[in-house]
């Protein structure tokens, strides 16, 4: 099930996210599984990125792109991970949220003119 913004919602989730990123931008990194190779892109703030490096120093972690722009695909990735991150995991909705997360990271990759995640 797609998330439903009006123009109005969007609007301002954009302008949220553009006051958020003065504070602590948005990357897109990559991770590379060091046992099976293979690598995943992941959106999140700077500070995240730099804690997971530190709590997670057997995977390769390298930023792709910094300062992501803020488009409607960020927008909705915001929605969806904001959603996501107050769920139970026996909720429900976890599954259809988690494809949402999974679609519009891969919707913000395309954007980046970045390989999708598999």
């Amino acid at each position: 099930m797609a998330l439903q913004l009006t123009k109005e919602q969007l609007k301002e989730i954009k302008q949220q996210l553009t006051d958020t990123q003065k504070e602590s931008h948005l990357v897109i990194f990559k991770s590379v599984s060091p046992k099976s190779g293979g690598e995943i892109h992941m959106i999140t703030n700077y500070g995240t990125f730099e804690t997971l490096q530190q709590q997670r120093p057997e995977l390769k972690m390298e930023i792709v792109r910094d300062i992501v722009p803020v488009t409607d695909s960020l927008a909705y990735w915001a929605v969806a991970q904001d959603t996501a991150s107050h769920l139970q995991p026996n909720d429900p909705k976890a599954a259809d949220v988690a494809l949402q997360v999974e679609q519009y990271t891969n919707d913000v990759l395309a954007d980046n003119k970045l390989p999708q995640n598999k």
